[in-house]
């Protein structure tokens, strides 16, 4: 895809993380704060268009292909909408309509109209089209993947577990363990994120056997199974394997800010507080205004009972979230 605003969707994943339990109460009544921006570990892949069958002149060439249905035309020109330079989606999507209404029993129309919604973050409607492409063909592979996706971004966890349990059937790749993983451990099954997190891992080469990519990034895709690894271990409250495997997150892609702040989060709960306090500093090297690495180092540097350095984590919060600062300062004082 040329696209810049296709990836759209990408890049709002960057406000995910899971919601495991890694949130803990220290000295003084202050909670950690877990919410994190700086790296998703929800992988996306783009879906791709519809198969259409379009010949020169709207005829076949050989008879052994099928022919051009009145429909496909119509796909064609919602596809070159849709995969312009710079993307025609109310055209695009005005098209797959027509397509539908003309062919209501053709699946690709439907799953067309959920990868224009995909594209534009509407992910409630792209689940009801991609349900609809489903219901129409029940073995239409293109529309299982961007439909577990569009359930997660709705936080339907549940549902979206099923369908990806059904993708994998179809497309064993390390992207779609790796969801799996991210949809187990917000609902708290966390083993079983534990397991889909280390087979995305394996796929994704780290024992030198042969991988499946689709669309992803190998590092992107390592560096995000280690953290949903991560967060699961935390879930199950192994803090030490939740450790090294964020850990590992960290090193595979050194800047991925949540990936050393949900290991502060995670020594924290293992008591090694001056392991924490570094994670922390290092999520706020990268990113300095990050108010939640603030008043987390804050209270940690509490916890080992240095209050001045937890006073000055006050003082650089208050430019930054007034309301997280004072809640820094009541714990502190």
């Amino acid at each position: 895809m040329r696209n810049p605003l296709f990836w759209f969707p990408c890049l709002v994943l960057t406000i995910i993380i899971s919601h495991v339990a890694l949130a803990q109460d220290i000295t003084g009544g202050g909670t950690l704060v877990r919410d994190i921006t700086g790296g998703a570990a929800l992988i996306f892949r783009a879906p791709q268009n519809p198969t259409v069958q379009v010949t020169g002149g709207g005829r076949v060439k050989s008879k052994n292909k099928p022919a051009v249905r009145k429909q496909d035309p119509i796909l064609a020109r919602a596809n070159a909408a849709r995969s312009a330079a710079t993307p025609r989606y109310a055209e695009a999507e005005q098209q797959y309509r027509l397509a539908a209404q003309i062919a209501p029993d053709d699946a690709r129309a439907f799953a067309g109209l959920g990868n224009v919604y995909v594209d534009q973050g509407r992910f409630g409607e792209a689940v009801d089209a991609y349900q609809k492409a489903l219901k129409v063909k029940p073995d239409y592979n293109g529309a299982y993947l961007p439909l577990a996706f569009s359930l997660a971004r709705l936080n339907k966890f549940p549902e979206a577990i099923d369908v990806y349990q059904e993708t994998l059937k179809r497309d064993p790749a390390p992207e779609v363990y790796n969801n799996l993983s991210f949809a187990y451990n917000h609902t708290g099954r966390f083993q079983e994120a534990v397991d889909a997190s280390q087979q995305a891992i394996k796929l994704a080469g780290e024992t030198g056997e042969a991988y499946k990519l689709g669309f992803q990034e190998r590092n992107e895709i390592r560096s995000y199974a280690y953290k949903n690894l991560g967060n699961a271990y935390n879930g199950l409250k192994r803090y030490g394997e939740a450790a090294t495997a964020l850990k590992k997150a960290s090193e595979i892609e050194p800047k991925n800010v949540s990936a050393h702040f949900n290991l502060g989060l995670t020594l924290y709960n293992a008591g090694r507080y001056s392991e924490a306090i570094e994670s922390y500093k290092e999520a706020i090297k990268l990113r300095p205004n990050l108010a939640q690495a603030h008043y987390n180092l804050g209270l940690t540097y509490f916890a080992i009972n240095d209050k001045n350095a937890a006073m000055s984590q006050y003082e650089a919060l208050k430019g930054i979230d007034a309301d997280l600062a004072k809640r820094l300062y009541d714990a502190i004082k």
